[in-house]
């Protein structure tokens, strides 16, 4: 799978290290298979972003283009949300829950504060993420 940001700083590059050697980061910007080296004819895509407003923004935003039929060349597996902080506003919960049904398949990490220091230890995740990586792994 291919990991994509919506936005600098989405968290993508953490993201693909959860996945190991079953993703690779691809920055931001939706992947098209024609500009990348990965197998034809299609990529399967995990888009990721931030819960703060612009991370929101862009993730409503490639949502509508996704499903205006505006991203081709490439399968959308689902899209991440990557808490920004410990707590969530009551309107920020909202937006991801809205956001999370506009997608194939949706996810939300939570804030990990260790992160912040240290890179994620794959072998010692909450039980959560392990589900979430399990869930995007198996196909549909």
């Amino acid at each position: 799978m291919t990991v994509f940001g919506l936005h600098g700083g989405a968290g993508a590059t953490t993201v693909a290290s959860l996945f190991g050697d079953d993703a690779v980061d691809a920055g931001t910007g939706w992947p098209v298979a024609g500009g990348w080296t990965r197998p034809l004819p299609t990529l399967q895509v995990l888009a990721v972003a931030r819960t703060y407003y612009a991370g929101l923004a862009a993730a409503e935003a490639f949502t509508h283009q996704w499903a205006a039929g505006q991203l081709p060349s490439s399968i959308l597996l689902g899209l991440v949300l990557v808490d920004d902080g410990p707590t969530l506003t009551d309107g920020q919960k909202k937006a991801v829950k809205r956001l999370l049904r506009k997608v194939p398949r949706g996810a939300h990490l939570p804030w990990i504060e260790a992160w912040r220091h240290l890179p994620p230890d794959p072998g010692r995740l909450p039980r959560r993420l392990t589900k979430i990586i399990h869930a995007f792994r198996t196909p549909r």
